[in-house]
């Protein structure tokens, strides 16, 4: 990391992580034309490279109910957060016929868990019924919180909810899915194992805040790790994400360190867990090429942001198409 912070203090400098990845960027081989059909196709196609193409198409359309709900979270106001068990109130349906009266946001997450569920094994199923439930557990708690007031919550707190928002652990359950697989719960519960899919959360979730906060701090979002830390250790806004970038290298470090004690389990296993854990690798080089190709956070400038790692810090309310440094 260069520990020299830009003069002009209204650019941010993002800490180059890209480097520190040793991991291979793999893309599914029919994700431009599946694109056409779901709006996120061609960027989660860096995440989901292994996959069928119908499965792939299922991990996209859910990708897209997703990110409707973050999007829908942060902008909730009092009274308003029944709105999130919509999302979730299909996947306790059992596939039955859809109601004659419905909110929009349920049919959506109807649609995609219906053929999720036509081919996901029970244990897989169960896995993304539960994680779901705790990240729109810690979604409400977030809005209720936001609503409340500015009030940054402690570091422990922040990471322990932050496990949880970032969805990553139902994305990581369709890992299995998109391998047409189901791990057994021995395995998937090993001490190791479950310590490198935190790993590759902390890795996601803190990557995302590096690259989201510039668009965060412009709509006086303070659920991001780099407020937290500039509260927590006093630090000023170029130092915390130097720290956050650290923190995403160590994530990366210490999964390949619990990834060298995993145990054995046989031949017909261990080819299902190598699997398993290349889809999670592929969420770590995935995630540094998806956060530059979409355009939630730089607009149509993020190959620019990824030549010169220089942002412009953006006023309240502003297109993150400014965000850039020219």
């Amino acid at each position: 990391m260069d520990p020299s912070p830009p003069s002009d203090p209204t650019i941010l400098r993002i800490p180059d992580i890209t480097s520190h990845c040793p991991f291979k960027l793999a893309y599914h081989k029919n994700g431009d034309a599946l694109a056409a059909d779901s709006e996120t196709g061609s960027k989660e196609g860096v995440r989901s490279a292994t996959s069928s193409d119908d499965r792939f198409r299922v991990v996209c359309d859910m990708f897209n109910v997703w990110w409707l709900l973050d999007d829908l979270s942060e902008e909730l106001r009092a009274g308003e957060t029944e709105i999130l068990a919509d999302f979730y109130k299909p996947t306790h349906a059992g596939g039955k016929e859809q109601p004659d009266e419905e909110p929009d946001v349920s049919r959506l997450s109807r649609d995609y868990w219906t053929r999720f569920i036509s081919k996901a094994g029970p244990g897989v199923q169960a896995r993304l019924v539960h994680n779901f439930e705790l990240c729109f557990i810690a979604l409400n708690q977030e809005v209720k919180d936001r609503i409340s007031g500015p009030e940054i919550p402690s570091l422990a707190d922040f990471i322990k909810r932050r496990q949880d928002t970032s969805a990553c652990k139902q994305c990581f359950d369709l890992i299995e899915y998109c391998f047409d697989m189901e791990l057994p719960d021995y395995v998937i519960e090993n001490p190791s194992l479950e310590s490198m899919k935190d790993c590759v959360n902390s890795f996601a979730s803190w990557l995302n805040d590096i690259y989201s906060y510039n668009v965060d701090q412009s709509r006086g979002i303070t659920h991001n790790l780099v407020t937290v830390i500039m509260k927590h250790y006093d630090m000023d806004l170029q130092a915390a994400v130097d720290h956050a970038g650290n923190m995403c290298i160590e994530a990366i470090e210490s999964y390949c360190e619990h990834k060298a004690r995993l145990p054995s389990y046989g031949p017909e296993i261990d080819s299902q867990v190598a699997a398993y854990t290349r889809g999670l690798e592929s969420w770590i080089s995935g995630n540094l090429e998806w956060i530059l190709l979409t355009q939630r956070y730089f607009g149509n400038r993020g190959q620019e942001v990824k030549a010169h790692l220089l942002v412009k810090l953006l006023p309240p309310k502003q297109s993150p198409n400014a965000a850039l440094v020219d």
